[in-house]
């Protein structure tokens, strides 16, 4: 499913008008049709007491639409006008006279506050149709105000027309006020906006609408739109199993990592690559931490490399099985340490084509070497969080956070890797493709959750995943496995084994499902 911002959506619905011959008007009448029917549906007593907020731009002919099917369907809406008619253009013209012809009850500012603000406490649903996408910027008055009314006096839900007014369709970025809406009803393709910055927390449920727009068409008028990971994207990504395969048949894992502050991090990425399907995984480890890994160690392979200090000695990579590897994994837990860069380089010549994962305090000592990454044979995955992204780039975390599809495909393009930016709303690069992922919540944000998430990537591509699909299924899983155990347990509560124990029930259905 792809993604656009304004523009794009602009250009998308110039096409349909100009070049397939569906007008506006009727595009607008199939989304206000769309939003009226599932008011409906949810709210069948017609004595519900809905209020609809309507500005001057099109997203306002949405509304009049909304309002004029629920008057056809035995409700009777507050309906409130907050700017003159006279500033309402095109088809939200139209739609206006239609309204007025049929000498439907509307309401304008003139009104008066008092009344509106009565409207509003007694209002069980509120329809925002005041700004839709081409809101950008700070919301002017009058409407800043009734955002800050409907945020403060209204206990019912809030529904937004295509997009929260005061939300920025580009970025996801709220200047000053935005709604805080329920549930929005996009049309045509998800909004960029709804997974940057602000975004995923003011939107609320959202609901893709459909308006008679191929979904082609995002093709033909920008061929690189970024896509939204959807669960059925994620199984078809999963790795096939063959049913009569041995262990040599799901590929090997070489997980290098540890330190002695750091012990957890490789036993749980090898855990988890096991958890997901890894025929054999190997885990290596410093020696001086060899007994404490081992004693928590229950289906790795262990080996071990001679340490200084409780990291691994910079100098030594002799003895590390490389041809019989098919995927290395490294980073977790490995600590800072002089030399690290030199040995990270080591780790990745000696890969003769084997696809490397990159995570945690891997992405420190390869930090001065991004430029050369892609001289190496395999192909190599980058996973850090946003603080690890700004380190790389030498940014301020904000300014991650600002641009992440952005950031995220520039980087992946300029050196050549792929990328998987983890956060709200992980992004997935590489050099020709961009997603988003959708789910995920703050039962995540524990250390050891992105080791749990490294294992996964290394293991499907072990299994034989192409780079993009061992992505794609495993950061959807993760996310997908911490929603679920947030429910079980609690946000609170959740733990990386409790992620990989709920791994197990998810997999069986998308085994089942494949």
């Amino acid at each position: 499913m792809k993604i656009v911002g304004r523009r794009e959506m602009q250009e998308i619905e110039r096409h349909v008008i100009e070049n397939i011959g569906l007008p506006g008007k009727v595009l607008m009448e199939l989304a206000g049709n769309h939003v009226a029917e599932e008011i409906e549906s949810a709210y069948p007593d017609q004595n519900t007491s809905v209020m609809i907020l309507l500005g001057s731009g099109n997203n306002a002919g949405d509304g009049f639409v909304i309002a004029r099917r629920l008057f056809d369907a035995g409700y009777e809406p507050m309906v409130w006008l907050l700017e003159k008619p006279e500033k309402l253009k095109g088809d939200a013209h139209l739609q206006y006279k239609v309204y007025s012809a049929r000498e439907l009850s509307l309401h304008h500012l003139e009104d008066g506050e008092e009344r509106m603000g009565a409207d509003l406490r007694k209002a069980e649903v509120v329809i925002d149709a005041m700004l839709g996408t081409g809101g950008e910027g700070p919301v002017r008055e009058p409407i800043k105000h009734v955002i800050e009314a409907v945020n403060d006096k209204v206990d019912g839900e809030v529904i937004a027309v295509d997009i929260p007014s005061g939300l920025s369709c580009d970025t996801g970025e709220v200047t000053d006020v935005a709604i805080q809406a329920n549930i929005t009803y996009t049309f045509g393709f998800p909004k960029r906006g709804f997974f940057l910055q602000q975004g995923p927390s003011i939107i609320g449920r959202w609901q893709v609408k459909d308006i008679s727009i191929p979904c082609s068409i995002a093709e033909t008028v920008k061929s690189n739109l970024p896509e939204v990971v959807t669960p059925e994207r994620a199984q078809k990504a999963l790795p096939a199993r063959y049913q009569f395969g041995h262990k040599g048949t799901f590929g090997h894992v070489l997980v290098v990592g540890g330190s002695k502050p750091y012990i957890g991090a490789p036993l749980h990425s090898a855990e988890s690559a096991f958890m997901t399907g890894a025929g054999l995984v190997t885990l290596l480890v410093p020696e001086d931490i060899y007994t404490a890994v081992a004693s928590q160690n229950k289906n790795a392979l262990l080996r071990t490399l001679p340490s200084e200090a409780g990291h691994f000695s910079s100098t030594v990579t002799e003895g590390i099985p490389f041809e019989d590897l098919d995927v290395l994994a490294v980073g977790p837990g490995l600590g800072r340490f002089t030399g690290g860069q030199e040995f990270l380089q080591r780790l990745m010549e000696g890969c003769t084509g084997q696809p490397i994962v990159i995570d945690a305090d891997g992405l420190y000592h390869i930090k001065d070497q991004l430029g050369r990454i892609s001289e190496y044979a395999g192909e190599v995955v980058l996973t850090p969080h946003p603080g690890e992204m700004a380190m790389l780039l030498g940014k301020e975390v904000s300014e991650v956070e600002a641009d992440r599809l952005g950031i995220a495909h520039e980087f992946a393009q300029k050196y050549g890797v792929n990328l998987v930016l983890k956060g709200h709303r992980t992004v997935i690069a590489t050099p020709d493709a961009l997603l988003i992922n959708q789910n995920g919540n703050d039962s995540l944000a524990k250390g050891g959750s992105g080791d749990v998430l490294t294992g996964m990537i290394a293991s499907f591509l072990g299994q034989g995943a192409s780079l993009l699909d061992a992505m794609t299924a495993a950061v959807h899983l993760h996310a997908t496995a911490g929603e679920s155990a947030a429910i079980r347990l609690s946000h609170y509560s959740v733990t990386p084994e409790d992620v990989m124990a709920e791994i197990r029930y998810i997999m069986k259905e998308w085994e089942v499902g494949k």
